[in-house]
């Protein structure tokens, strides 16, 4: 007498392939905010490193200069007359961050004195597929994190 029990080839290839299905659109769903987040950590990492830039301007008692390359999408904190790099930041390809854009407005540089001011407003925009974060340096010193936008809307 032959025993019933057990699954056939076709039902366990049905669930394999449901299987499937089920996780290719939940790695799909799960993309987009994967590089928002690289995005988002990324614009956290510039604001400590500015930070980091005002604490070693009030250490050393002189302006320390955060100069932006866009093309290789870093940025480097060093001293006024250049001979001590403090830091230096990659975020393009190759790096955990992989951003399409890091864009620094008015200039490619700003200089930030002991007192935790700057030489002017600055901008700071990161981007990975149209998503954006922006980090601004203010006159005064502040930092903090601007509107984002995504997908062509623009939130606070």
């Amino acid at each position: 007498m032959r025993s019933n029990r057990g699954f056939t080839l076709a039902e366990i290839m049905l669930v394999l392939a449901l299987l499937g299905i089920i996780s290719a659109l939940g790695i799909w769903r799960m993309v987009p905010a994967l590089e928002h987040e690289k995005v988002r950590g990324a614009a956290g990492i510039l604001i400590a490193d500015l930070q980091y830039a005002q604490a070693m301007s009030a250490r050393q008692r002189q302006p320390v200069a955060v100069i932006v390359n866009q093309s290789l999408k870093m940025y480097m904190i060093r001293d006024r007359s250049g001979t001590t790099v403090y830091r230096e930041r990659f975020l393009g390809e190759d790096t955990d961050y992989d951003l399409d854009k890091l864009q620094i407005s008015p200039s490619n540089s700003v200089e930030v004195f002991p007192n935790g001011t700057a030489t002017e407003a600055t901008t700071f925009t990161l981007e990975i597929d149209g998503y954006t974060r922006q980090v601004r340096l203010s006159r005064a010193g502040q930092v903090r994190m601007l509107a984002y936008t995504g997908g062509g809307k623009t939130k606070g």
